[in-house]
């Protein structure tokens, strides 16, 4: 059974994931941040390799890691109540690149990547992981910089239009809060076939398996951090 981190906001999502036989780690509810992303996981969590960085904020979860006997880092910055001082985890790792807004990205983080020569892509784009559904073979985001950015260095990638993807509170959510891959099988937190660009979607997926969370429009959930 694959362990995920994920928030635990939406019941339909959060059963569905059951369901599939994930055994989930909730996120935590963060009241500094606005309320549409205060429990998002990708804001909280992030792994390079097998090391997971967490929040200082989130004690809870960062226990709760621990006592799976991972490698677990808390972060040096607090985390601020607004952008870009929101974002110092939400970053993409693929293929031992770092893609983030670099400024923002914690310090922990960036000594990190400096250890380990990997190398840190700047983006504009604060919000970096929310922006990207990261596959085993390839990304798609809705993001020009952060595609320009991957493809430029080799990354087989899909550009699709902004929007589309619910999340309550602002007018529209991300494509790497509604999606992952896992065991070759690629989840949607809802129905990807009313995406308006499903067909480029399914085209990308090269004929894997989607699987539906739900049967209800996409919706950001913030994220699915594997464990």
């Amino acid at each position: 059974m694959s362990k995920l981190v994920v928030s635990s906001v939406n019941p339909e999502i959060v059963e569905g994931l059951k369901k599939e036989g994930f055994e989930l780690i909730f996120s935590e509810s963060l009241e500094i941040l606005p309320e549409f992303e205060r429990n998002h996981a990708d804001m909280q969590c992030l792994r390079i390799n097998e090391t997971f960085f967490v929040l200082k904020e989130c004690v809870s979860l960062r226990n709760r890691l621990s006592e799976e006997g991972l490698d677990v880092r808390i972060t040096t910055d607090s985390i601020g109540g607004k952008y870009p001082e929101n974002v110092l985890l939400n970053a993409v790792y693929y293929n031992s690149r770092l893609y983030c807004k670099e400024s923002s990205v914690d310090k922990s983080v960036k000594e990190y990547c400096s250890e380990n020569e990997i190398e840190i892509v700047n983006v504009n784009q604060g919000y970096a992981k929310c922006s990207v559904a990261v596959l085993n073979d390839g990304f798609i985001t809705a993001d020009i910089g952060i595609f320009e950015a991957m493809n430029g260095r080799g990354e087989r990638g899909l550009l699709i239009s902004p929007g589309n993807i619910e999340l309550d509170g602002v007018d529209y959510g991300f494509i790497g809060g509604c999606c992952f891959e896992n065991n070759g099988l690629v989840y949607f937190s809802g129905d990807i076939s009313k995406h308006p660009d499903y067909k480029r979607i399914n085209e990308f997926l090269k004929g894997k398996e989607i699987v539906a969370l739900t049967d209800k429009k996409l919706y950001d959930i913030g994220g699915f951090v594997a464990v």
